[in-house]
């Protein structure tokens, strides 16, 4: 700012403290003005008399109204003046500037200023440009700071990620926007993280591949670690073995397994570093299981041991079809061997005696003819129980009246409830109960039932057949007040040569098989039959099928012998 600007800013200032003789006013405004320009200040009062000045004390200054400067500052509005100064021992150009009140003039400020300061200025331009030089200089370091925080900043930031990617979170990315020179790195980080996933989600649907065929797999598995503690078994070996899946996952195998032979094999197979076969029988809350073990140990590539494998296969149900199979074999071997040990026995007699009496005779010929009915009844029943089992397809099935099977085979077997005096009544839909199932199958069904009803309910008896439709089936009812079946023989009474009175069965020529081939015939028709009864009361077998066609009225048929 040049002079008659700082003394305009005075005039402006001043006028009014100068009028007033505010010493301290004027002597805050004359000192913040100096010390901001550098200059020399004065103030002088109308009379020329000094109120205040920045490098003298007023009192021993002269009096400056009759300087130049003042005198051409009254006469012209400024003055200005170069002259040596004795006080300061230099060279100073003065600046004055009038100031006035309402009344007029009430004063005057001068600034000064030394010639050296002048010759100063020149210097501080050089100053100033070397200020530049300097400061562009300063702004490139502070670039270069930046720049080398930014590049600090990514390289930690590319350290992050790279650690995220390490940790397992491929989904983690370095923003290409912010590469700041790094860009083939942040490709190559970003590419490795989507190579990684890539990777991991193939490991990862193969993990879950092998874990849900072994989730769904019949036999159990479990897989061991060096340490023989589980880390995997799947719900098959839970199941068999009765321990909890999620709480024995990092325990030692021999704490949740207690038995002695499984945890054998598995010690063995670990120790000999082969696969070991043995059989247990297991005894589980339920029942005794039967289970065929695997064991078999694992390594990695470089043939160090990881652990080992136990494949558990629940063989009960082969052992019980086995017992099963042996009995059948047994049962008849066994009632085939009755009838024609009585044939052979029988007709000996007739052969080695040549005189044997015509009465003699007739009655060996008619019990020989008997067994040689019962033996063809049992041979019969036996095919019809082999080609039950045997047939896997539906080849004869189609759409066939029920209500017309059943009401053949009461029909058919009136004359042998007549011959046992026996009250047969029968209870039949009117119209049609279509299903889909064998024609031949499905009589013999009902011919079994009721002849099994009519063997087993004494004379004067009572049996009543009723057919009726509930919701989507049909139900055959065969209700008999014989001799009944004990509770505890009623899971029995399906199974083949199973009698709960064998005398009183044989007596009535039953081979032991009708049930067993009921039971067959209902379940290859998607069936069910099931009998309730109490010893001495009579029993009520029931047969459900699915049904094909529409329910209908109810006809009730009454056979009276």
């Amino acid at each position: 700012m040049m002079m008659r600007e700082y003394a305009s800013v005075l005039a402006a200032g001043l006028s009014n403290p100068v009028k007033e003789r505010n010493g301290e006013v004027i002597a805050l405004i004359v000192d913040r003005l100096a010390d901001t320009s550098s200059l020399r200040i004065t103030v002088i009062d109308s009379m020329g008399f000094v109120l205040a000045d920045t490098s003298e004390s007023p009192d021993g200054m002269d009096n400056l109204l009759h300087r130049p400067e003042v005198q051409a500052a009254i006469e012209f509005g400024i003055g200005e003046a170069r002259r040596y100064s004795q006080t300061m021992q230099e060279n100073f150009t003065f600046v004055a500037t009038p100031l006035f009140g309402p009344d007029g003039l009430v004063g005057v400020a001068r600034l000064a200023r030394s010639e050296f300061d002048l010759d100063q200025g020149i210097s501080a331009r050089q100053l100033t440009l070397l200020n530049w030089w300097l400061i562009i200089i300063g702004l490139q370091i502070v670039l270069a700071f930046i720049l080398s925080y930014r590049r600090a900043h990514m390289l930690e930031l590319i350290t992050d990620v790279t650690r995220t990617i390490a940790q397992g979170e491929f989904d983690s990315r370095i923003p290409e926007s912010r590469a700041y020179g790094f860009k083939s790195i942040v490709d190559s980080v970003n590419l490795m993280a989507r190579n990684s996933a890539s990777r991991v989600s193939l490991l990862t649907a193969d993990r879950n591949r092998l874990a849900t065929i072994f989730t769904g797999m019949v036999e159990g598995v479990i897989d061991v670690d060096q340490n023989q503690n589980i880390i995997h078994i799947n719900e098959a070996a839970a199941r068999v073995l009765e321990i909890r899946k999620e709480s024995c996952l990092g325990k030692p195998f021999w704490q949740e397994v207690r038995h002695k032979k499984i945890t054998e094999a598995l010690d063995e197979a670990i120790r000999t570093r082969s696969v070991i076969k043995a059989q247990v029988d297991y005894q589980c809350s339920r029942e005794q299981l039967f289970i065929d073990i695997y064991v078999a140990s694992l390594s990695d590539d470089q043939g160090r041991q990881i652990g080992a494998v136990l494949v558990l296969h629940d063989v009960t149900e082969i052992r019980n079809l086995e017992r099963v199979r042996t009995d059948f074999v047994a049962n008849a071997s066994h009632e085939l061997k009755t009838p024609i040990t009585a044939i052979r026995g029988f007709s000996e007699t007739v052969v080695d005696d040549p005189d044997i009496d015509r009465d003699t005779l007739r009655r060996f010929m008619e019990r020989i003819h008997a067994q040689s009915i019962r033996l063809s009844q049992l041979v019969s029943d036996l095919m019809t129980i082999s080609r039950l089992e045997s047939d896997q397809g539906n080849d004869d099935f189609g759409l066939v009246n029920f209500s017309d099977i059943v009401n053949r085979a009461v029909r058919s077997a009136e004359s042998a409830a007549h011959g046992k005096h026996q009250h047969l009544s029968a209870e039949l839909s009117g119209t049609k109960l279509e299903v889909l199932g064998d024609r031949q199958n499905l009589s013999q069904l009902a011919d079994n039932l009721i002849d099994n009803a009519i063997k087993y309910t004494p004379e004067e008896g009572r049996i009543i057949v009723r057919l009726f439709r509930k919701g989507s089936e049909a139900v055959l009812e065969v209700e008999d007040s014989g001799i009944g079946i004990s509770p505890q023989y009623l899971e029995r009474v399906f199974e083949r040569f199973y009698r709960v009175d064998k005398a009183r069965s044989q007596s009535l020529g039953g081979t032991g098989l009708g049930l067993s081939i009921v039971r067959n015939i209902a379940e290859k028709h998607s069936g069910t039959v099931s009998v309730a009864s109490q010893s001495g009361a009579g029993s009520t077998f029931s047969f459900k099928i699915p049904l094909a066609g529409q329910s209908g009225t109810v006809q009730v048929l009454e056979i009276h012998e």
